[in-house]
Parts: structure tokens; C-alpha cells; sequence
């Protein structure tokens, strides 16, 4: 019978001063810079803790408003050309959504 070991990941993170003598400082920028620039720079899933595994991460408060913000702005702009003043408004002004 085998068993399986749960394994924990403990992460430390300080901020350091992007001037300083940090050993391997210079290194994890480079790789943090690799990592945003492609998608296929990024660990396979399968070396990823297992809550990064599935699925994309939950957005921030503000990135959250601002996708809601724009679905808001393409149903009113859909809402608003089926309306019967929209051909009315658009030869005056065309500009206004």
C-alpha cells in the first residue's frame, strides 16, 4: 500500500531595493522578465503548486471592475443602435455612445 505525503509550499517574499547586492537578484529578474514576455516561458503545470494548477487566478478587485466596466460599455452600445433615436442622434452626432 503506498502513501501519499502531502508536501508544503512556504513562500517568503520581501521586497529589496532593485539597487541592492541581494545574491541572485539579478538572476530572478532576468527569469521574471523571460516569464512575461511568452506564455512558453512559463513552468509546465506539473511543477506548479497544486492550487496553481487549475484554472487562471482570480483577478484582482480592479482588474475585475474594469472587465465589468467594458461588458457594461458593449451591451449599452448594443442596447443603445436598436434604439429608435440612435439614426436620429448619430447624423448629429456621430461620436456619441
Amino acid at each position: 500500500m503506498m502513501h501519499q505525503t502531502a508536501r508544503r509550499h512556504d513562500v517568503i517574499i520581501r521586497w529589496v531595493s532593485g539597487h541592492s547586492d541581494v545574491h541572485g537578484s539579478q538572476e530572478a529578474d532576468k527569469q521574471v522578465k523571460l516569464a512575461a514576455e511568452s506564455r512558453h516561458n512559463n513552468s509546465l503545470p506539473t511543477e506548479l503548486p497544486h492550487y496553481l494548477r487549475h484554472g487562471a487566478l482570480p483577478l484582482s478587485i480592479s482588474a475585475f471592475k474594469e472587465v465589468h466596466r467594458k461588458a457594461i460599455q458593449v451591451r449599452w452600445e448594443c442596447m443603445w443602435r436598436k434604439l429608435p433615436r440612435y439614426a436620429r442622434m448619430n447624423r448629429l452626432d456621430p461620436e456619441l455612445l
